[in-house]
């Protein structure tokens, strides 16, 4: 990928404005492997963990979820 792609925290803006793009992504499992997973993310500085939501449950024994909001800028998208 050439370029430097800009992704920083969500802000209260819409799905696309100004050239940036809001979006999520969703972690699903159980509450230990979620847990790994946000700690894994936060140790390559993709995301601070305090970036992501609490576990929320999704209707699945023994299942949480935790959702990340980024904005990618799209001019530096090649």
């Amino acid at each position: 990928m050439a370029g430097k792609i800009d992704i920083t925290a969500a802000s209260a803006q819409g799905p696309q404005e100004n050239g940036r793009d809001r979006v999520r992504i969703m972690v699903m499992g159980s509450p230990e492997g979620v847990e790994n997973i946000v700690k894994s993310l936060h140790i390559l500085r993709f995301a601070e963990m305090k970036e992501w939501s609490n576990p929320l449950p999704t209707g699945r024994a023994g299942e949480v979820m935790r959702i990340l909001t980024k904005i990618v800028l799209q001019a530096d998208i090649r």
